[in-house]
This record gives C-alpha cells, sequence and structure tokens, in this order.
C-alpha cells in the first residue's frame, strides 16, 4: 500500500472489518480529513439492541435492505435507496425488516474517535493518542415498546424523490442532504456524459460509485470505478469524471463540513431552512 490511501479506488466489501453483535454485524470505515463513513453489513437474524446516543449527529443511508430506526421511543422503517439523519444527543438503535441483508452506510461528521481503528489502513491520518471516549450500542437485546412513525415526510427521503438540479446540459441531475457537518449528494449521470475540465476546492472529498461504472481523474491520472467503490480525492487536486459503458450511474459524494456553494440543495431541509 502506498504512504497515502487518497487518490486509490476500494470496492466497500473489501475494506478491513470487524464483527460485532454477536456476529450479525460486519463493519468497516473510510475516512475523509473531516468525516468518516462506516458501512455496515446487518444479517436478518440480528436484534433490536438497546438504544445509544451521542454529541454529534449521524447520517443514515439505507443502501440494500430494510430496517427499522428508532430515534427518541419512535420507529419508523428505511427502505433501501433513503437517507435520514439522527439529531445529536437523540437515543436510537436499529433492526432489521424481512429476510434480507441490509447494507448501511452512516456518515459521522467530525471523524467519531472511537471508530478511527476502523481506518487504521489509512495511514495519512494519525490514530488517536490516549484513552477515547465510546458511545458503543450495549449489546442487550431489548424488544420495541415504543410507536411506530407514520408521517415521516420530513425525516426519511428517498434519494431519487430529494429535489435536484440538472448540470452538465442534462446529462447530470444532482440532489443534496446535509447534517450539521456534512452534506452528501446524489449525482445521477448518464453514461453521454463527456469529460469536463478539472476543477478543484481546497477541502478533500468522498466519492463514491453505488451503480455504474465512471472514470474519475485525479491529478492528471485516471482510474476507473465500478459499482460499490470509494475514493478521496485530496484537498486542492485538480479532478473531474465521466460515464463509462451504457448504464446510468449514481455517483454519491460526501463534503464534511457541509459545502457552502451546495447548500441550496438542502433548503427543503425544515432544520437547516436558514
Amino acid at each position: 500500500m502506498s504512504a497515502t490511501t487518497a487518490k486509490q479506488a476500494f470496492r466497500w466489501n473489501e475494506l478491513p472489518a470487524i464483527d460485532l453483535l454477536g456476529g450479525t454485524m460486519r463493519r468497516t470505515g473510510f475516512r475523509s480529513d473531516g468525516c468518516i463513513l462506516t458501512f455496515n453489513w446487518i444479517q436478518p437474524t440480528m436484534p433490536r439492541w438497546e438504544p445509544h446516543h451521542h454529541p454529534f449527529d449521524q447520517v443514515v443511508l439505507t443502501v440494500k435492505g430494510r430496517q427499522m430506526l428508532e430515534v427518541e421511543g419512535e420507529a419508523m422503517e428505511c427502505t433501501a435507496g433513503t437517507i435520514t439523519r439522527v439529531p445529536a444527543n437523540a437515543k436510537h438503535t436499529g433492526w432489521p425488516v424481512g429476510t434480507e441483508p441490509i447494507l448501511n452506510i452512516d456518515v459521522f461528521a467530525p471523524p467519531r474517535e472511537d471508530y478511527l481503528f476502523l481506518v487504521e489502513y489509512q495511514i495519512e491520518f494519525p490514530q488517536p493518542k490516549g484513552p477515547v471516549h465510546k458511545y458503543h450500542q450495549t449489546p442487550t437485546a431489548q424488544p420495541f415498546t415504543g410507536k411506530v412513525k407514520t408521517d415521516t415526510k420530513d425525516v426519511l427521503f428517498a434519494w431519487n424523490k430529494l429535489p435536484s438540479i440538472d448540470l452538465a446540459e442534462g446529462t447530470m441531475r444532482r440532489s443534496g442532504f446535509r447534517g450539521d457537518d456534512c452534506l452528501v449528494t446524489f449525482n445521477r449521470i448518464s453514461p453521454r456524459m463527456t469529460r469536463a475540465e478539472p476543477h478543484s476546492h481546497p477541502f478533500d472529498q468522498i466519492v463514491m460509485v453505488a451503480s455504474g461504472r465512471m472514470m474519475l481523474e485525479i491529478d492528471g491520472e485516471a482510474m476507473e470505478c465500478g459499482p460499490e467503490t470509494i475514493v478521496r480525492v485530496p484537498a486542492n487536486a485538480p479532478h473531474t469524471g465521466w460515464g463509462l459503458g451504457d448504464e446510468p450511474i449514481l455517483n454519491i459524494d460526501v463534503f464534511a463540513p457541509a459545502r457552502q456553494d451546495y447548500l441550496d440543495l438542502v433548503k427543503y431541509q425544515k432544520e437547516y431552512a436558514n
């Protein structure tokens, strides 16, 4: 491995992982300067664990399967292709629905210190020194006794129904969702999209390809990114991308802190209306 994991493409399911909660969850991580992402593969046998909380918010993307997410005693069903946010200090937990395994991606910004051991392989980021406060779920299974939330229109959103804008002469459609200190964009790219001139910005960027195939060019070097790959674009590095093949591409980018010039994308989020 080189001296940095930036500008390298990794497959989500090939990142170093650990087993948790009696083997019913497998977790891995990937970080940027400003956030850490965890990928959580959850077995349908995982029970509901005791709720926990932490003094920072959490963005939750459900990629595959169906899960219940409980926040402050109210639970809602999150299906594949949805995104929501757990507010800071809110007690929360989750559990599977049905028989299909779940993949969910959580975004924590700034990077939560108790998860930094997951990204030890990213050697450009030093590990914390000294004791680290942990916010892990307590492995005590408990039945759900709260209320199921039926009106989720202001808290749970389908990726493909978020307010969006057209870009690149109609070959890209972009939408966004934010947390307190991060902003996630969903870029639906036509395979007809051609290479644009590279650009740069003074913050780094996590690039995920959820489906389809694209070329990502960083500092003049291009790499192919297939489904379920992840790359970190360093701050100030000129970069651009374009489509490959015949299938539409879904590219998910994560910026932390929340990218100011993209805030118009998330005006629909009432908690950030101002």
